[in-house]
């Protein structure tokens, strides 16, 4: 961030508290100094708006929360220690500290603490032996649940990406993500849950893929579909290479909207990537990047697009 903007935001979360006289009347000067200052101020405005994530939100308020408190602590009689204070206020830091840490590096802790039985975090892919031999390579930032029972195999993947490989020995294997369900015997293929929809991509075999409210569609080998709150794709040509990539470590992509693209590198690095410009996050892109070095695949995103890119401790990427 330039200087102006790290004192528009200053400025922004000072102003949600409890301000003097003194506080409003050095910022009606900042704020007539400059007409950039103005201008800044409203960007941050306009960012604090934007921020879908509750969590994000939930990490700035309760920073504001800790302002107020220590703002009515001054206010209140000596009679309050100083031991007493600075332990209320160490407390709120700690929870403004552990709230947003949570945000970037683990958003999913809840589930993978009490939902998944197979979990990946960011820049790991893993492999999954399931108790019937079929097994399940996890891409990064990955979680699955695991159903077996006599008259079905059922796994769900609650976020992430997973290539199955399926023993056709046993009852009917089902992959079911975000409402639908892909139906198999004995194949190998990978379900992929975005932002967006589910993409399902076969690499041999068959599967019978029906989404919530939709027909069952049957496809086989070298090709996919997708689904999501939109529809149903038609089947599709697939380009196994670029599809399964991953799994070497390079992710390749052709003609995908820079949202998804960032969606893919995020779950490759620590922290989080956040776009805030429409227009930006629709870009096409299309190239081959490594895997394990995601912040060169950033700076080359970045030469291609020529987006904005401010990086803050080393975790918090804000695109514009």
């Amino acid at each position: 961030m330039s200087e102006r903007e790290q004192e528009a935001l200053a400025w922004f979360v000072r102003f949600r508290g409890e301000l003097t006289a003194k506080d409003r009347e050095d910022f009606a000067h900042w704020l007539a100094a400059n007409p950039a200052n103005q201008a800044a101020l409203a960007e941050m405005e306009t960012l604090w708006a934007r921020v879908e994530a509750p969590s994000a939100r939930l990490a700035v308020e309760e920073a504001l929360a800790l302002q107020h408190l220590l703002d009515r602590m001054d206010a209140q009689p000596e009679r309050r220690t100083f031991g007493f204070r600075f332990t209320w206020a160490m407390a709120c830091l700690c929870l403004v500290l552990l709230t947003g840490g949570v945000w970037l590096e683990r958003p999913h802790l809840l589930q993978d603490l009490f939902t998944a039985d197979a979990v990946t975090v960011r820049g790991e892919r893993r492999l999954v032996a399931l108790s019937d031999g079929s097994s399940a390579l996890l891409d990064a930032d990955s979680a699955i649940a695991i159903d077996y029972g006599r008259r079905e195999r059922r796994v769900t993947l609650l976020r992430g990406a997973a290539f199955f490989s399926v023993v056709s020995i046993g009852p009917p294997f089902i992959v079911t993500a975000a409402g639908g369900e892909t139906r198999v015997l004995g194949t190998r293929f990978e379900v992929r849950l975005s932002a967006e929809d589910v993409t399902v991509t076969v690499s041999e075999g068959k599967v019978t893929v029906q989404p919530s409210g939709h027909s069952a569609t049957t496809f086989r080998h070298g090709q996919q579909i997708r689904y999501g709150p939109l529809g149903v794709s038609e089947v599709q040509v697939a380009d196994l290479d670029t599809a399964f990539a991953w799994q070497q470590g390079r992710l390749i992509f052709y003609r995908a909207r820079l949202s998804e693209v960032m969606e893919t590198v995020g779950r490759y690095r620590p922290g989080r990537i956040v776009i805030f410009d429409d227009q930006v996050a629709e870009r096409r892109i299309t190239g081959s990047f490594s895997a394990d070095d995601p912040d060169a695949a950033l700076d080359s995103l970045q030469a291609i697009v020529g987006f904005r890119r401010d990086t803050i401790a080393g975790r918090l990427v804000i695109i514009r």
